[in-house]
């Protein structure tokens, strides 16, 4: 990086510890460094991944915040996706800054198609046997969702301001990009209604589940509270005649037993 003649505060920021780093855009003359999040390599890791672009006029240099167990297969995979010539959109320092965004919106995308597939299988599951839904389903696809939202509103963001920066600077060219920048740009867009939707449908699968909970616990509550209103009244009875007093003309009256049974009943069917 010193070879390269950087303004101080570019490496600071390519040298600060991979946690702090955020998606920004930074430009000057000749220098436009980029940093988005991207999704883990590891699909069930709960990091928070980075990609650094520093794009010059003949030079692009990637950045990565991925421990160093994951760089190599991250790497890997965005360099068996360029082997495909059509994907990279014109061989300079801006079209591998392209083809590296494009490669991260498409895997953005897909993650957000399968939970919305799993969206769907819940809502599925939901409606054959509401009794053995698993509540926590929901929760786990929901975190991720998020995981995922949050990807997909940064690298919009990042897009948008890689639009706004070509004009202040010579590390970027997009005017024989326009149709790749232009088709990211709505994919970026895209990505985030889209995860706006499945957020949405987990949301009403949660209120859907939490609803017939509080219908089961109401009708077990009426149940409790119908109960109590006949063994109240029976409960009061058996406890005056329960008293030990010596004084007390119904307990010798003729037929006592029978005539208290017939009105426990009465009072239980009023």
């Amino acid at each position: 990086l010193k070879q390269l003649r950087l303004p101080r505060f570019f490496v600071s920021i390519l040298c600060e510890p991979s946690s702090t780093w955020t998606s920004e855009v930074l430009s000057i003359k000749r220098v436009t460094l980029a940093v988005f999040q991207v999704l883990s390599v590891d699909p069930d890791s709960d990091e928070i991944t980075h990609v650094a672009l520093l794009s010059m006029p003949k030079l692009l240099v990637s950045f990565s915040s991925c421990a160093a167990n994951e760089t190599e297969g991250l790497y890997h995979l965005v360099s068996q996706y360029m082997r495909q010539r059509e994907r990279v959109p014109e061989a300079t320092s801006t079209g591998a800054l392209l083809a590296w965004m494009q490669y991260h919106v498409r895997r953005t995308s897909l993650a957000i198609r399968e939970l919305r597939q799993e969206a769907l299988s819940l809502d599925e599951s939901l409606d054959r046997d509401f009794a053995a839904f698993d509540f926590n389903d929901i929760i786990e696809a929901k975190n991720c969702l998020l995981r995922v939202l949050s990807v997909a509103e940064e690298q919009h963001g990042t897009i948008e301001a890689l639009v706004a920066a070509e004009n202040d600077t010579e590390g970027l060219d997009f005017s024989n990009c326009r149709g790749v920048l232009s088709v990211l740009l709505a994919m970026s867009a895209s990505n985030e209604r889209l995860s706006s939707r499945v957020d949405k449908h987990l949301n009403e699968l949660r209120e859907r589940v939490m609803t017939h909970r509080e219908d089961t616990l109401n009708q077990r509550l009426g149940l409790l509270t119908l109960l109590s209103a006949i063994f109240m009244p029976l409960t009061l009875l058996t406890g005056i005649w329960g008293m030990n007093f010596e004084d007390m003309p119904e307990l010798g009256m003729h037929d006592a037993y029978q005539y208290s049974l017939v009105g426990m009943l009465v009072l239980a069917v009023c």
